[in-house]
């Protein structure tokens, strides 16, 4: 049977204050089919019974309340990661959480077209990558209708891999609603909200500086462009050079001013690009360039003359104090241009060659910069060349060196829709949790840089943008189709729409802005006025990503969602951090440290690592080099492990969850990975112990009540009620981690480690009540326990909840197959009951007493198989007390014989303090016990010393005045800690003296 209520043997002591139960029978359930957990049997097949039963389902019409959230869609070329296993198990836990508290859920599951990592061929470009492995053709050489046609065909046979592995890895997503951003209605919408912006006046055309990738043959968006930064001269692989190019360099030349003798020398990293220098800057306050300001300076190539220009934004201790300005081909020059209306003279094509050059003409670009530099030393002008720190902007995609070119392009004015969207946040009507995002939040509004919205790529949505022409009249439309352009332009060009030649833009749009419509555009938009799950589901009540996307997707979202729908988009935003190695460090290929989710969860060895590495590297995911790092880190990190051991999905979810998902950074550790594998073992182990110890239960006559309750039997439902508090807590903020730790903390240390042991005895004894008070709690603790559980391992918790045994009173009748299988989580209210803090304090003291016993046998190298007696010398009567009355409790989980409180003198001891009232005595057993204890005590000794040397510095480092005003407040928050830490583990070994 499923219990509907995990805390209904709780709400019977409530209800029934003198009963726990009277003499009914005891349900005893299917045991567990196996000794040990084995992540393989308990996950098969359990999502497929799930989506038979439609169970993630949402539905319409429902008297819940509804919570919705999409699934940012991952690219359907993709598989999954560690960052989408994090994203993903994250909402999934939400939702799971509200499903539970009586909501109707709609998780919208979806996948993105990817324009990029389709089409690209360096270690995205799946598609493309395929034609050349197998049939040796290129885009090019197929052409636009047929490259398109494969990636359909590529679709519709491997695209719905990572659906398959969202599902692998539990997501309870809506399946029956899926979207991809190539359907139909999406690119309906999509073209729908081309034609509302451009119509309302937020989307133009202009020619402006872009991102250009030479590889891709496409402008790129900010968010594909990453900042490589070089400490000095470094060898870079560039795509179309057969060589590598020197980059981290500063080159300095003259410029000869016009009818004088005097010259100006400016230094660039760019040397090639002074074929396209149309001034020099200088600060107007500099005293040894203001003579020249409004003089001309001769272009030595040129033949022609540059203005010398003052300008604040020149650093007068930057280089010479001089700069040229080249406004086709630097973004920080194009704008000095704009203000000082310099003309824009264009030296490097799309095609890395050069062009307006005269001789220089048709050059590849790093080819010209030898050819410049030579023929300025030959002209006299060339004066160094010296190392330089740079920042090179390189395709993320490719790995291409991104070049600034001057292109027209569509543009969508973002300033009006930024100041919305600043105001939305302010005025509280948009959430952004953690808060310390909302900074960037601010930053990101008050950007008043227009966002190029199109790209010169195959595969994505085409603009819906016709070039009309009429004679020598020239208007861009936006439009559905050819005749409705033609309509539209005829009202501008002044005749008849079939004198109108039009021609659809070939550029597609970016990826970004049909995700950023993809909110309610998935729910329906722009038909939503017939759409059930648009009225019902939006807007959004959530949505959760990385917080490296809030600018590229958050934001976009938003503006775009206020513009066309009149209603922010989601009420919150959750942002978390994005995922690294156990050593802090971001998983990334160029460190050869990213980590497939799929060898976690199943395994896998050394030898298949490496042949699947290499693999990469044939198909050219992996570099060279990068797969020379993978391998070096799969060494240096599973080596001792012989490969990655099999983990399962719940270990990994639950690993995941265990860090501070609002940091910056969150790291991902196999071992503890692994370790929580042997988590689900224990807990495994426990419900096998619980369906044993039942069937030990004798029939009984008596009526079992409250008072029966042994004294650990209290503490552990106290333990129990102190959690869920913790619990609640903690998943009303999103402080996962807390959670987590709260549930392993009580299960793991507490229940199975402490609890468990202490009930032994009573199943033993012939104390038949102590026995049901036992196995009332037994099944209490593990039903709550293991439902606050269950939205974190969810495999794992379907399997073994309803194997829990339990009493004909604890039973609720079945609810519906639908209903079935989800687990009301616990209220904090049902569980106060039992919060008994002197319990609490009087156990907690007794297993510090266990604990110190168990240190000072560790400490001493006392084997388990050597009982030893231990002596409490104590003036707390109330602890005396309480160890008497659990002796056998305290030498089961101390392993040891006899618990005295007078010392024996024949015997020999070593000492713990426990407080300023007592001290724990425990025997040394065995040969050369006086070297046994010398040793141990001058290890202590080496330790304690340690400790305080490092404690010394880290006081010294928090006592120092530069520290003090230099580092964050968060740093300093996070050394207060540290010390604190140190200090309490100093407190801890100094007892053991």
């Amino acid at each position: 049977m499923i219990l509907r209520n995990i805390n209904t043997t709780v709400k019977t002591f409530r209800l029934y204050p003198r009963f726990i139960c009277s003499s009914t029978r005891i349900y005893l359930t299917e045991n567990l089919s196996v000794a040990t957990y084995k992540p393989e049997n308990v996950e098969k097949d359990k999502y497929k019974k799930w989506e038979q039963k439609d169970l993630f389902k949402a539905e319409i019409p429902s008297d819940k309340p509804p919570f919705s959230m999409i699934l940012p869609p991952p690219n359907v070329t993709g598989k999954l990661h560690l960052g989408h296993a994090l994203a993903c198990t994250i909402q999934d836990v939400i939702v799971r959480r509200n499903r539970s508290m009586g909501f109707n859920v709609l998780w919208l599951p979806g996948t993105d077209h990817a324009g990029i990592a389709t089409q690209v061929c360096f270690c995205c470009g799946v598609v493309e990558k395929y034609l050349q492995t197998k049939k040796n053709l290129n885009r090019i050489e197929i052409g636009r209708e047929k490259f398109i046609n494969e990636v359909w065909k590529w679709k519709e046979t491997h695209g719905n891999t990572i659906c398959e592995q969202l599902k692998m890895l539990g997501c309870s997503l809506d399946w029956s609603r899926q979207v991809f951003t190539m359907d139909p209605k999406h690119t309906h919408a999509v073209n729908t909200a081309f034609i509302k912006l451009f119509e309302n006046g937020l989307i133009y055309r202009k020619k402006a500086l872009v991102n250009w990738c030479n590889k891709l043959k496409s402008t790129v968006s900010d968010i594909e462009v990453e900042n490589l930064t070089l400490n000095g001269p470094t060898e870079i692989a560039v795509y179309g050079y057969d060589k590598t190019v020197k980059f981290g360099q500063l080159y300095s030349f003259a410029y000869k001013i016009f009818d004088s003798n005097e010259e100006v020398v400016v230094s660039t990293t760019m040397p090639e690009t002074m074929l396209g220098d149309t001034a020099i800057a200088v600060n107007p306050q500099d005293e040894r360039y203001k003579h020249l300001i409004g003089k001309r300076a001769i272009h030595p190539f040129r033949n022609t003359t540059i203005p010398v220009i003052a300008d604040d934004f020149v650093d007068m201790k930057f280089g010479t104090g001089a700069v040229k300005i080249t406004p086709a081909h630097s973004k920080v020059d194009y704008t000095i241009a704009k203000k000082h209306h310099l003309p824009l003279l264009q030296v490097i094509g799309e095609n890395g060659l050069t062009l307006n050059t005269g001789k220089y003409d048709n050059i590849k670009k790093y080819n010209c910069r030898d050819i410049i530099v030579r023929d300025l030393e030959r002209h006299g002008l060339f004066k160094s060349v010296v190392p330089h720190e740079m920042t090179l902007p390189v395709c993320s995609r490719t790995g291409d060196v991104i070049e600034y070119l001057p292109k027209e392009q569509w543009f969508l004015s973002c300033s009006q829709m930024n100041r919305k969207a600043s105001e939305l946040v302010k005025s509280g009507h948009l959430k952004i949790e953690p808060e310390k995002f909302i900074k960037n939040w601010e930053n990101w509004t008050n950007d008043d840089r227009d966002w190029c919205i199109s790209r010169q790529l195959w595969w994505g949505h085409r603009i819906p943008a016709y070039k009309c022409t009429a004679e020598q009249n020239l208007i861009w439309v936006a439009a559905k189709d050819a005749e409705s352009a033609k309509l539209k332009a005829s009202k501008y060009l002044r005749t008849f729409p079939d004198d109108i030649n039009v021609e659809r833009d070939t550029d597609v749009l970016d990826t970004w802005f049909s995700s950023g419509i993809y909110p309610f555009a998935a729910l329906g938009w722009p038909d939503h006025y017939y759409n059930e799950d648009y009225k019902e589901f939006y807007p959004l009540d959530l949505m959760a990503t990385g917080h490296d996307i809030l600018g590229f997707w958050v934001h976009r979202m938003v503006i775009l969602g206020t513009e066309l729908t009149g209603k922010v988009p989601f009420n919150k935003v959750l942002l978390h951090g994005i995922i690294c190695d156990s050593k802090g460090r971001k998983m990334s290929k160029s460190r050869g440290n990213v980590i497939d989710p799929i060898d976690v969860i199943n395994g896998i060895s050394m030898v298949k690592l490496k042949e699947k590495t290499e693999e990469l590297h044939k198909v050219g995911v992996l570099s060279k080099d990068e797969l020379n790092k993978a391998l070096a880190y799969h060494k240096s990190n599973f080596g001792h492990t012989k490969g990655i051991p099999q983990c399962g999905v719940d270990a990994l979810r639950f690993t995941l969850l265990s860090q501070d998902i609002k940091s910056h950074f969150v790291n991902f550790d196999i071992d503890m990975c692994h370790a929580n594998k042997l988590f689900c073992n224990k807990i495994w182990q426990s419900i096998k112990y619980t369906q044993l110890s039942f069937t030990k239960l004798k029939t009984i006559d008596d009526i079992i009540t409250i008072d029966d309750l042994t004294y650990f039997d209290r503490w552990i439902l106290s333990r129990l009620a102190n959690m869920v508090v913790k619990f609640n807590k903690a998943m009303d903020s999103y402080d996962f981690h807390l959670a987590t730790k709260a549930i392993r903390s009580l299960i793991y240390n507490e229940f199975c480690d402490v609890y468990l042991e202490s009930t032994k005895s009573g199943f033993e004894s012939e104390n038949t009540k102590l026995a049901y008070a036992h196995a009332h709690t037994l099944s209490a603790v593990l039903n709550t326990s293991l439902r606050c559980l269950s939205p974190f391992m969810i495999y794992l918790t379907d399997e073994v909840i309803s194997k829990i045994p339990k009493f004909e009173r604890n039973i609720i009748i079945d609810f519906d197959d639908k209903k079935k299988s989800f687990f009301d989580l616990p209220k904090t209210e049902d569980f106060e009951i039992w919060k008994d803090d002197d319990v609490e304090s009087k156990v907690g003291k007794l297993l510090r007493v266990v604990n110190l016993v168990r240190e000072l046998k560790g400490l001493y190298s006392l084997s388990n198989k050597i009982k030893p007696s231990i002596q409490v010398a104590t003036d707390d009567e109330t602890l005396r007390k309480d160890l008497k009355c659990n002796e056998d409790i305290v030498l089961n989980l101390t392993k040891c014989n006899l618990l005295t409180f007078d010392r024996n003198d024949s015997k020999d001891y070593v000492t713990g303090i426990l407080d300023k009232d007592t001290k724990v005595n425990v025997e040394i057993i065995g040969k050369a016990m006086e070297s046994t204890v010398s040793n141990a005590k001058e290890r202590l000794r080496k330790k304690i010393k340690k400790l305080e040397q490092h404690i010394g510095q880290l006081e010294t480092k928090l006592s120092n005045k530069q520290y003090l005003s230099d580092v964050t407040e968060w740093t300093k928050i996070l050394d207060e800690e540290r010390l604190q830490t140190r200090k309490n583990e100093l407190d801890e070994l100094r007892r053991l003296i």
